[in-house]
């Protein structure tokens, strides 16, 4: 009986997927007629442009997203020539397929079985429809409280749907307290990154103006200057972008770690404009806060012995830490240490090192750059 029904099972299987062969070349034409349509769209800005129906900027704006849109249909037909080029050998590897797998089934398979990995996705299941339903649990009490909700409760009910990928739900629910009197940068990052998230990386108008809120509350903040920079990437000046991210950490009174995100992308927008890629040292030659030793510190070391070239090193180790137990907040510092600690085999206090600075960059808010640039520096420490 069972060897009935998975014939049956693999006959169906075989006849539905082979039918989606033939409607290749209708999906190739649907392909073409939108590149032609978008095309031509092109051209009318040109024309409105010179006629003075539009601005150059709305001109350009148009430009940018038409283009966009090319690329994305001309990427989908691609993929779709490909598969109609391939037709036979997929033909055959659908007749090919059940005939192997009934060979090796009779072998070495057995009815009688459970399924392992099925039962590890039932968990992984039951797991997600547990959180779903908890979140749902959240939602709803807040919902139901005539005051509205505390702001913490929305803000963890956002960030809950964010790492379930439900981006809209995300953005909705940080809304929520967006524009009440305990509202801060913080919040306003996180309603921005959701509505970034909810079209697929595109800074949007509306997640624009949260941006350009939180930048009114605190200028200088990092956070909206990182999303101001993203903005112009986004309308193909990088110039700007990379400059803006320049000129934050030129103000900066000493090395951050959200500075190694700033670096990150202004060498990657610098690779663009044809820029030389610029270090923390650079704005911080002479800080104690600059990483790795001075220029003066690596000539003396040169005509060290190997023993004395170690001692060296690991004196200006134990100053770090003195300073450290001094100043227990400097997220930077034990960055250092920790890095300094891995590099000389130190593990055990490489990694008391890494907790510090792991606890202290907990705290941040999860949009602040120096959180997550902390949390790749720590990633990277062998501990």
């Amino acid at each position: 009986m069972i060897w009935l029904v998975l014939c049956a099972m693999a006959s169906i299987t075989v006849l539905l997927f082979l039918s989606g062969l033939y409607r290749t070349g209708e999906v190739l034409n649907r392909k073409d007629g939108a590149l032609v349509i978008l095309k031509d769209q092109l051209s009318e800005i040109d024309t409105d442009q010179e006629r003075n129906l539009i601005s150059v900027t709305e001109a350009e704006a148009a430009r940018v997203e038409i283009k966009r849109r090319i690329l994305a249909a001309g990427r989908l037909a691609t993929r779709e020539s490909s598969r109609a080029s391939g037709r036979s050998t997929i033909f055959a590897s659908a007749i090919a397929t059940p005939l192997v797998a009934f060979a090796l089934y009779s072998q070495i398979g057995s009815p009688q079985i459970e399924s392992q990995p099925l039962a590890s996705r039932a968990s992984e299941t039951q797991q997600a429809a547990n959180l779903s339903e908890l979140t749902q649990r959240l939602k709803t009490r807040l919902e139901a409280d005539e005051s509205g909700g505390p702001s913490d409760g929305w803000v963890l009910l956002g960030q809950t749907y964010m790492r379930m990928a439900r981006y809209d739900d995300a953005a909705d629910a940080f809304e929520r307290v967006t524009f009440r009197d305990n509202a801060d940068i913080s919040t306003l990052l996180l309603y921005a990154e959701a509505l970034i998230a909810a079209e697929n990386g595109i800074v949007t108008p509306q997640a624009e103006s949260v941006i350009e809120r939180a930048s009114e509350m605190d200028p200088d903040d990092p956070g909206p200057i990182f999303y101001r920079a993203r903005i112009l990437e986004q309308d193909g000046i990088p110039d700007e972008a990379r400059a803006l991210l320049i000129e934050r950490l030129e103000r900066a009174d000493r090395a951050y770690p959200w500075m190694e995100l700033f670096l990150s992308v202004a060498n990657r927008l610098g690779e663009q404009i044809g820029e030389n890629p610029v270090a923390l040292a650079d704005f911080f030659p002479d800080s104690r806060d600059a990483r790795g030793p001075r220029a003066a510190d690596v000539e003396a070391a040169q005509d060290m012995s190997v023993e004395e070239r170690s001692a060296f090193v690991r004196s200006m180790v134990d100053r770090l830490a003195a300073r450290l137990a001094d100043d227990p907040d400097d997220l930077e510092g034990w960055l250092r240490l920790a890095e300094a600690y891995s590099v000389l085999g130190d593990f055990d206090a490489a990694q008391n090192a890494a907790d510090k600075a792991r606890s202290l960059a907990e705290s941040l808010p999860e949009t602040d750059p120096t959180r997550a640039a902390a949390t790749a520096r720590l990633d990277r420490i062998k501990k």
